[in-house]
């Protein structure tokens, strides 16, 4: 046995005390006896289920190595990287780039690929580029669904021909995923009744809630749905989050929606345009668990929405950290920064 460790680990969406052992790459009991190290949080790895780039580094242009690197030594063990709405061309070009990417790596911690986009709204579309929207015509629809890496994308409800796109995309085994939108409760409702479960940054780029009309974003809080929000304080005001969580307790996932200029010398955690837009994340999902901390939220929670719920929703496998797993776990200290990080057996130094 290489090392153990003492502390409270995180199994079955709560804490409990014990002991964890590591040794070929495998998560053991230590025999009675054995020596081993103090901690307060052993969790599982953390997931970044929306993630365009960051560093400098961009999944648009193809950068599967260099990110995986990088998050590798954050704590992440998986991420899907996401890809800003493009040309159908080009969305191909990089899907094929990934393709190769996972023939060369067969252990890649990215599942497959998802896009905001091509089917959402020119009135929602932030920071997504006009040019690359596109009506959802049969052509358009057989299209985009073709590209095999794409499993996740996002689509406005309201647009027309939602209902065929929605069909076809489930059938395929696709996840649409509700966001760029500005969809009436009605638009979503025809939609919910099709299967569609998930919205993307919820509510960023969505329709707001009014007591005549609530929206999407009403709808994301009335309805039993996989929420992902961006918990950066920024993105979500913290009065939104203590909102959400009197409604949803653990039941929403959290995401950086990190994107390329994050963690580089020219931007903070609020990255903006020269039009005052704000753009994409810079807060990792390892740094909201300490904003949502420090607004009070229940920690057997917070570990929840940030290392479980996204991996259940995407039918991803979930660390159980016990014996005969993968030992790829996380040591957090009490305030909930990173202390050590394990990936597969081995120490992984940032």
């Amino acid at each position: 046995m290489k090392k153990a460790f003492k502390g409270l680990i995180f199994r079955k969406n709560h804490f409990e005390k014990g002991i964890i052992g590591v040794d070929n790459e495998k998560i053991v009991d230590p025999p009675e006896g054995a020596p081993f190290e103090t901690v307060f949080y052993i969790i599982p790895p953390f997931i970044e289920a929306h993630i365009h780039g960051g560093w400098g580094y961009d999944f648009q242009r193809g950068e599967f190595d260099q990110l995986e690197q990088i998050l590798i030594k954050k704590g992440v063990s998986i991420a899907i990287p996401t890809l800003m709405n493009d040309s159908l061309e080009n969305l191909k070009k990089i899907s094929e780039k990934f393709r190769k990417y996972k023939e060369e790596k067969q252990t890649s911690i990215f599942p497959f690929l998802r896009v905001e986009g091509p089917f959402i709204s020119e009135y929602k579309r932030g920071a997504q580029g006009e040019e690359s929207i596109l009506d959802a015509t049969e052509k358009n629809i057989d299209d985009f669904l073709s590209i095999e890496e794409i499993k996740n994308f996002t689509f406005a409800p309201e647009i027309k021909n939602a209902e065929n796109l929605v069909k076809k995309a489930l059938k395929k085994g696709k996840i649409p995923s509700i966001g760029h939108s500005n969809a009436s409760f009605s638009d979503f409702e025809k939609i919910y009744k099709l299967g569609v479960k998930h919205m993307t940054h919820f509510p960023n780029a969505m329709s707001p809630f009014h007591h005549r009309e609530i929206g999407l974003t009403g709808a994301g809080l009335l309805y039993e749905l996989d929420l992902e929000i961006i918990a950066d304080g920024i993105h979500t005001s913290k009065e939104f989050l203590e909102f959400v969580y009197k409604f949803k307790k653990g039941n929403f996932s959290i995401v950086s929606d990190l994107i390329p200029p994050a963690f580089t010398n020219n931007f903070g955690r609020k990255i903006i345009d020269e039009k005052g837009t704000l753009l994409g994340g810079g807060t990792l999902v390892s740094e909201q668990i300490k904003i949502l901390n420090g607004f009070g939220f229940a920690l057997e929670d917070i570990i929840k929405i940030a290392v479980i719920n996204n991996r259940k929703f995407f039918n991803l496998p979930i660390p159980l950290l016990k014996e005969g797993e993968e030992a790829s776990f996380i040591i957090l200290d009490k305030e909930l920064n990173i202390e050590k990080i394990f990936y597969k057996g081995e120490e992984v130094k940032s």
